[in-house]
């Protein structure tokens, strides 16, 4: 957990130390550190679950070192651009669903692994908000600027899967 929040600190300062303002700054840093802040909390977190052996204070730190890249990215993304209270209310939704994670496990430590179904519902719930969160957050400081930026996000079926395709210009 130091490593990622030591990660996140020297991100965000050369990254945010750039002269100029926000509008003079490439809007597509704050999606490669909000990308690379996400990535890093699951390669962590991930790397402690799979390392638990059953665990249950090693399954609950990935599980929660997870949920924190969540929290970080949105607040990094838009700290690049100079928005660091914007970036704080966009973190605000992922660090809800963290402490409602770390609220399940405090009631249950063993929730992750061998948690009721009810308890499995959350905790995925938890996850699925806190990820979407942080994608929104990401994508919300691509905005920044004056040039016309585009995201465009659509559905994708076929024979035996689905997706969504992403696009745009930035």
């Amino acid at each position: 957990m130091r490593c990622l929040l030591f990660v996140v600190a020297a991100l965000a300062t050369l990254l945010g130390a750039r002269e100029g303002g926000a509008a003079e700054r490439d809007p597509a840093l704050s999606l490669v550190a909000a990308a690379g802040i996400d990535a890093l909390g699951f390669v962590v977190g991930s790397t402690l679950l799979a390392t638990s052996h059953g665990d249950d204070l090693q399954n609950n730190a990935g599980w929660l070192t997870i949920q924190s890249g969540f929290v970080l990215a949105p607040l990094v993304a838009h700290g690049v651009q100079g928005q660091w209270g914007r970036g704080v209310l966009f973190a605000a939704v992922p660090a809800s669903a963290l402490a409602g994670s770390a609220t399940v496990f405090a009631i249950d430590p063993g929730a992750v692994e061998r948690g009721t179904l009810p308890q499995q519902r959350w905790i995925w719930a938890l996850f699925g908000v806190g990820l979407f969160g942080s994608v929104w957050g990401a994508l919300d400081a691509l905005r920044v600027g004056s040039a016309k930026r585009t995201i465009a996000l659509q559905p994708s079926v076929g024979m035996g899967q689905v997706g969504v395709q992403i696009g745009g210009t930035l």
